[in-house]
């Protein structure tokens, strides 16, 4: 049985909406800790909900240093502000990666539908 949806999906999904006439609507910030202790912040492109889930999606090159720095410490925040609503949300959780080296075939499908 899947999870009840979080409280906050709704909303960002409503903000989705309102604000989908902006191309940057899509983009949220993610920060993590970098390997000197220290933290990172970029920002990356939202890729959805993983089927009807909570999880967010983010995809990106392997080569990235965010990779190598959530494999270290799993966790990071993403903010996301909508300019037209004048909406903020910071989400933070724990991250999986999902790479070619993951032995789970559901994730592995999800990796590859979404490359």
């Amino acid at each position: 049985m899947a999870a009840p949806a979080a409280p906050w999906k709704q909303l960002i999904m409503n903000a989705l909406e309102f604000n989908s006439n902006l191309k940057h609507s899509s983009y949220v910030q993610l920060a993590t800790i970098g390997s000197n202790g220290r933290p990172a912040n970029r920002t990356v492109v939202f890729g959805g909900f993983h089927d009807d889930s909570n999880k967010i999606q983010i995809n990106t090159d392997s080569r990235s240093c965010k990779v190598e720095e959530l494999k270290q410490c799993p966790f990071a925040e993403i903010c996301w502000y909508f300019t037209d609503s004048w909406e903020q949300f910071r989400i933070k959780g724990s991250v999986g990666i999902i790479d070619g080296s993951v032995p789970d075939p559901v994730k592995l499908q999800v990796r590859i539908a979404k490359l």
